[in-house]
């Protein structure tokens, strides 16, 4: 049995679903058999077909309907609704609307609806009068062009047309079920249209389109040049000329550029990339709910000149040996470094820096889950800044310093997810690009040192000449907007709605009970710094901060052994150490105490202050220091005087020594025992004296055992 199928759709009629247009060609037990325009066939359920109907996803055409529209658009030129035309147009179909609705009732009241009668002036000033009553509008037919002669004092209803006219234009309104479209003049279908309205022959048309033709070019060449080139090269045929014909002007061939598409033009002279990049249409989709779900980050090359120390100086150099670096106080550009808070808007976290690498980037992610109050203070804001927040996406563009191995590997190991947005992508990415935008008009444009968007943007400002700011000047301009004022700003992006950041914050946090916590181990371990050590019997030193524990004590066991040691850059109180070759992992405290409240580099600056001194007393200490021992050096006698010849000869003296030690010689000398031959040490003596005696010695040999120890000689074998 077939389903009940609430609607009328007959065989024939057209189903216009997701973009799709489907010819219904019949109907089975379970739907419609459709067929697409391509010729392909399926089968649409009812449950389908009806659920999209009544969510208005479904445009239903019935055949009598298709061929009215069809008709419609012959008449009309392509309109099928009143608001396709203009506002005079709307007005004129609007006024004679009002008059046909007056015949209307003037027909049922039993008049014999004629065209001379609707030419009698005092019917004429019942369809004006009556008009003006119906519409409540009493300047319905002031500034219209409703008929061909003017209004006149005498006959207000001159303005409209006359019983003619009104009687076709009812008949047409009547024919096309009184749709209001059809009252609208037609004066743009009069005369020639088309491919017969153009008075170029088919050469001087081939000779245009070859001119735009070369016009849309990557190189963006002049029209003008192109024209001239042209007519070099396409000389007038003879054909042409008999006719009176030349060459088309370069006015025709603009008017015909002015014909082309604008973002056609773009895309041919400016590239697909770039056009795509300028002209794209974009995205209005909300793409995160809860604070953190999706974080976006980038870099932006400030249009401000910064010196470290603010002052202005010059130096000449040699450009053939001038060192790439920067030289210390040079008049530098900085990069600001930014990450913000997708659905709140709400700056997370930023920096300045002279270069764009994943340092920063590092800097960046540690700052957005940790609280900024430190920022607060250090540079005088009056607000609070956003909270710190666990991540849960991360956005960035495919620049150095978020595309690397150690920046991916980090997010991942916090339990965050990672998505590089595309190169000259802008709408990858349109939050944070408006962003910086808004910060260089309305910041970093009232600033000495504005050097504008582009190269000679201010021709009569030197902006090097006005440099003032130091990067830390810049960076405190950059904090208090980014908690002062930009969180307090209307915004009216998408899912924003004229709501400040601030408030937005404020809505999201009451909407989804709050953010996820950062780990704090986990932030320790994938965005801290990591140095290898070795273990003392006092802890640890981390480029010079020490720290120690009892765990760490008890595995040391006051030995050196080999551990990785991982810091927060912004806050020194916990290191976690992690020992070679084992799973262990310990966590060791601060035991300088002043260095509690410091980050890293704080520390670290001011460990090379104290260690650099105030130049000029750190100058006169060296000279005292000097002073102090050379005076001990003479009064302890130890060291001669320098300028004796005698005070050099020592050195000499031991050197020959050392020669003459290791001088290999003959052994002339008598041996001090009695030597057998080998392998004869066992055998009983005999009477004759040893081998290695003196042959002329016939004195009796003192025993040596009994030289050394008293012990009389060996003379029988124990064997």
């Amino acid at each position: 049995m077939t389903k009940r199928f609430p609607y009328k759709v007959p065989n024939g009629s057209d189903l216009t679903l997701d973009g799709q247009t489907w010819r219904v060609d019949g109907k089975d037990r379970d739907g419609f058999l459709v067929t697409g325009d391509e010729g392909a066939q399926t089968l649409l359920t009812f449950d389908r077909v009806k659920t999209a109907i009544a969510q208005s996803k479904c445009q239903v055409t019935t055949p009598k309907e298709r061929e009215e529209i069809i008709r419609l658009k012959e008449y009309t030129n392509g309109l099928t609704d009143i608001t396709q035309l203009s506002e005079e147009q709307q007005r004129n179909a609007r006024a004679l609307a009002a008059l046909i609705n007056v015949i209307d009732e003037l027909e049922a009241e039993g008049r014999k609806i004629t065209h001379a009668y609707l030419n009698q002036p005092i019917v004429r000033k019942r369809l004006y009068a009556r008009a003006l009553e119906i519409t409540g509008d009493k300047r319905l037919f002031e500034g219209l062009t409703l008929g061909s002669t003017k209004p006149r004092l005498a006959e207000p209803g001159s303005v409209f047309p006359k019983g003619r006219t009104l009687c076709e234009r009812r008949e047409t309104y009547q024919s096309f079920g009184r749709n209001p479209v059809v009252l609208a003049h037609r004066h743009d279908q009069k005369g020639l249209h088309g491919e017969a309205a153009c008075k170029l022959s088919p050469w001087q048309i081939k000779v245009v389109l070859y001119c735009l033709n070369r016009f849309c070019n990557p190189t963006a060449p002049q029209l003008s040049e192109i024209y001239e080139a042209t007519k070099a090269l396409m000389p007038i045929p003879e054909e042409e000329m008999l006719a009176g014909r030349s060459h088309p002007t370069i006015v025709t061939v603009r008017n015909w550029q002015k014909g082309i598409s604008f973002i056609a033009q773009k895309y041919a002279r400016l590239g697909a990339r770039a056009a795509k990049n300028k002209y794209g249409t974009g995205s209005t989709d909300q793409r995160a709910l809860m604070f953190g779900e999706r974080v976006l980050t980038d870099q932006a090359y400030l249009s401000v000149f910064t010196k470290s120390d603010g002052t202005i100086g010059a130096e000449e150099i040699d450009p053939t040996t001038a060192s790439p670096e920067l030289g210390e106080n040079e008049i530098i550009r900085v990069w600001l470094h930014l990450m913000i808070d997708t659905a709140t808007r709400m700056p997370l976290a930023w920096t300045i820096s002279e270069t764009a690498g994943s340092d920063h980037t590092f800097h960046l992610l540690r700052m957005a889950t940790r609280d900024k109050a430190r920022e607060k203070i250090e540079f005088g804001c009056k607000n609070d800044p956003a909270p710190a927040a666990g991540l849960l996406l991360t956005v960035a563009d495919n620049g150095t310093a978020t595309r690397n191995g150690p920046v991916y590997s980090s997010q991942l190991g916090l339990g965050a997810a990672v998505q590089t947005g595309r190169t000259y992508h802008s709408t990858d990415n349109p939050h944070m690009e408006r962003i910086f935008g808004t910060f260089q008009f309305s910041v970093l444009n009232f600033e000495a040192g504005y050097v504008g968007s582009k190269p000679g943007d201010n021709p009569g400002y030197d902006a090097e000449a006005k440099t003032r700011l130091t990067p830390y000047d810049i960076m405190r301009v950059a904090s208090r907007y980014l908690i002062d004022e930009f969180p307090r700003e209307p915004h009216t992006g998408v899912g924003m709605f004229g709501a400040t950041p601030a408030e937005k914050l404020d809505e999201v946090l009451e909407l989804y009970s709050g953010v996820e916590a950062p780990d704090p181990e986990k932030r320790i371990i994938q965005l801290g710094l990591k140095r290898t050590v070795s273990t003392t019997s006092e802890g640890i030193l981390f480029d010079g901060i020490p720290y120690t524990s009892p765990e760490l004590n008890l595995f040391s066991d006051g030995k050196a052994k080999k551990v990785d040691v991982y810091l927060d850059p912004d806050f020194l109180g916990t290191v976690i150490v992690m020992p070679h070759g084992t799973k262990q992992k310990i966590e060791a405290k601060l035991s300088y105490s002043a260095y509690a409240d410091l980050t890293y580099f704080q520390a670290k600056q001011l460990m090379k202050v104290a260690a650099q001194g105030e130049p000029k007393k750190r100058e006169q200490s060296n000279k005292d220091l000097l002073e102090a021992k050379r005076r001990r050096a003479l009064e302890s006698g130890f060291y001669p005087d320098p300028n004796c010849h005698e005070s050099y000869m020592s050195l000499p003296r031991y050197e020959k020594q050392a020669e003459a030690n290791a001088q290999i010689g003959p052994n002339k000398g008598t041996p001090r025992v009695q030597t057998t031959k080998p392998g004869s040490i066992t055998d009983r003596p005999r009477k004759d004296p040893p081998k290695s005696a003196k042959p002329h010695s016939t004195a009796p040999q003192a025993s040596t055992s009994q030289s050394r120890g008293g012990f009389a000689p060996i003379t029988k074998s124990k064997l």
